[in-house]
């Protein structure tokens, strides 16, 4: 199974992450260092079309094949836990958009205890002119594996120079996207804003102010419409990756200080 399960030592709990576009889940070894020594197991692979997985690269047929994907890893991590320890989803950026839809639309995501989203692609900065938008639809049915451009540049991910450069070189990122995945992401989008408040889990939110990828706007608006227990942040200065920024490890005591708050009731929705 294409899973990576870094192993706390003394574990009260699981984490299942999902990364963003163009990535790879090794870019979250230190994340998984950190929530290894605050007792969480940690549970990554690599999105179909990404890193080290099969197929062809920045392409999916449907949205469904990255819902397929963290359903295996979901219930990898469940089963280790035995319903004995709480399990958290944690998506970023694209990673949070699947793990939206994955608690909005799976019958396993009742068994979690809770969901965190870092800058989560509900959408995108940039509006996509009406023209573009036909091309692309025209192209998705004529030639759905066409790669374009995904339009991240290093700066834009963090104002980190060291992160810059580790993001340029890194040979598992992969700097394009295809039409069909254009046309999926848009449509997950839609959906996600549409099924807002089917979010049955607490719900953390920590969303860069300085992102140029997705709309920090949009994201507060969908955090207003999710019912139940939420918290949403917006981190003034933070440019799209937070956990990749200077105040990194601020973001990610902010993440154990919630996951502390939340395991304390040991719940499963």
């Amino acid at each position: 199974m294409n899973v990576h399960k870094w192993a706390a030592s003394e574990p009260r709990g699981a984490i299942v992450l999902v990364h963003g576009t163009g990535e790879h889940h090794g870019r979250y070894e230190h994340v998984a260092a950190f929530l290894n020594q605050q007792g969480w197991d940690v549970y990554a692979g690599d999105l179909p079309g990404w890193g080290r997985s099969p197929g062809i690269r920045g392409h999916i047929d449907s949205f469904d094949d990255y819902l397929q994907r963290v359903r295996e890893w979901t219930a990898f991590a469940l089963q280790d836990s035995a319903g004995k320890r709480p399990v958290f989803l944690l998506g970023h950026s694209l990673g949070g958009l699947i793990a939206t839809r994955f608690v909005q639309e799976e019958k396993l995501a009742r068994e979690l205890t809770g969901l965190i989203l870092t800058s989560p692609c509900l959408a995108l900065k940039l509006a996509v002119p009406a023209w573009k938008a036909r091309v692309a639809s025209l192209l998705d049915r004529v030639w759905p594996t066409l790669a374009i451009a995904n339009g991240i540049s290093p700066d834009m991910v963090s104002r980190d120079v060291a992160v810059q450069a580790a993001y340029k070189s890194d040979p598992l990122n992969y700097p394009k996207v295809s039409v069909r995945w254009f046309q999926e992401l848009h449509k997950a989008m839609n959906m996600a804003f549409a099924q807002s408040g089917q979010l049955a889990v607490p719900v953390l939110v920590l969303q860069a102010g300085d992102d140029s990828l997705v709309d920090a706007d949009a994201v507060e608006r969908f955090a207003e419409g999710i019912q139940g227990n939420k918290t949403f942040r917006r981190l003034p200065g933070l440019r799209h990756e937070v956990l990749n920024e200077p105040e990194r490890e601020d973001v990610l005591r902010q993440i154990g200080n919630w996951l502390d708050e939340i395991a304390k009731t040991n719940v499963t929705y």
